[in-house]
């Protein structure tokens, strides 16, 4: 029912809300609906600020912020977060990755080249779109990727990367990652650091 309802129109998914997820005004937020919205806001949550103070903090904030410092600093009640997702207000600020492919990496894997100063000429760095559905080209940047990981004395980082590179197609947001891996966030986070060292993520931020 829910899938219908959301193909319909009439619905919108909402991922799972977490105080320690980044929550920043939608940029397609009811702007027009905000005079009686407030007043409806303000009867449901009489102790918070008001909504118009409550979203120009969040979204003047130098940084994006976790919601548990919002929650903390207005003393919020739990249930304004859900409110705010449901009408709109507020969209979760998540975090996607992609491969990128140093240019090193593809001359270190060109095999068969008779000029190779022409090859490393040409060689671009590029962005992989879906590394589950990697070439063999692809799959071997990828492991040369993963063994430079583990030549800076991490392996555990490269086996990590291996086993998700899958996922790192710029569409699956972190959060989904943890929950169908059902590993650590700081095991995610480690291995995303180690292979920027060697320059082979990007990192993206979009709701």
């Amino acid at each position: 029912m829910a899938r219908e309802l959301t193909d319909l129109g009439l619905a919108r998914a909402i991922p799972p809300l977490s105080n320690r997820g980044i929550y920043i005004v939608s940029p397609i937020a009811p702007i027009h609906a905000l005079s009686s919205q407030s007043r409806t806001f303000k009867s449901r949550f009489p102790t918070a600020p008001p909504l118009p103070t409550l979203l120009s903090t969040i979204s003047s904030s130098p940084e994006p912020r976790r919601w548990d410092h919002f929650l903390s600093t207005f003393r919020l009640e739990p249930s304004v977060l859900p409110f705010l997702m449901r009408q709109g207000w507020l969209t979760q600020l998540r975090q996607f990755y992609f491969i990128r492919v140093p240019r090193e990496i593809k001359v270190a894997c060109i095999e068969g080249v008779a000029d190779h100063v022409s090859a490393e000429r040409d060689a671009e760095d590029s962005i992989l779109v879906d590394p589950y559905r990697a070439t063999a080209e692809e799959s071997r940047w990828i492991k040369r990727i993963a063994e430079q990981v583990g030549k800076g004395g991490d392996e555990v980082s490269a086996r990590i990367f291996g086993r998700f590179v899958k996922y790192f197609d710029g569409k699956t947001a972190k959060e989904e990652i943890l929950r169908r891996e059902q590993v650590e966030k700081s095991e995610l986070e480690g291995m995303v650091d180690a292979v920027r060292t060697v320059a082979g993520i990007i990192i993206a931020e979009h709701w």
